[in-house]
């Protein structure tokens, strides 16, 4: 092999889709936060909340790579914290019981204005937008570092011994 093919060949993203993935990732954050905190009294809620903010991985990985997500993206912080989500929608769940009404009984608080419906949609997305996002960095992460386009090896053969 000469010094010249043994060199990875990383392919640099156009600065169109690094530059409109730039602007989209705020936007799309911003969108599924607004879905997830008012999912209680319109259409959509925690679910496609949680996926629009999950989405900003894959705007990551189109902008500026896998690299760039490994760097930015801890598979283990969020599921870990996705526990929290699951804790926190049970211990919310509960108080209707410790009231003395139904369990996931949707009341409002004694001398507030917030329904438990509210703080229960809240950690359904925050549940949701974890567990998609480390299933995407997951999937993101089989494909090869080296070669962010996905494309198969030409030769066809492929390295077992990983």
């Amino acid at each position: 092999m000469t010094p010249e093919t043994s060199k990875p060949k990383i392919r640099r993203k156009d600065v169109i889709v690094r530059c409109a993935a730039d602007v989209f990732l705020p936007l799309a954050c911003m969108f599924g936060c607004y879905v997830v905190f008012h999912g209680s009294s319109s259409p959509g809620g925690g679910f496609q909340g949680g996926v629009l903010i999950a989405s900003a991985i894959l705007l990551v990985f189109l902008g500026h790579g896998g690299s760039q997500v490994k760097d930015s993206f801890s598979s283990r912080l969020l599921h870990s914290s996705e526990t929290i989500a699951e804790i926190m929608y049970v211990v919310i769940a509960l108080l209707g019981i410790f009231t003395g009404l139904n369990f996931c009984f949707n009341f409002v608080f004694a001398g507030y204005e917030m329904e438990t419906s509210l703080l229960m949609n809240d950690a359904v997305g925050y549940h949701v937008m974890a567990g998609i996002a480390r299933l995407l960095i997951l999937m993101l992460g089989t494909l090869d570092p080296e070669d962010e386009s996905g494309d198969v090896p030409s030769d066809g053969k492929e390295d077992v011994s990983k």
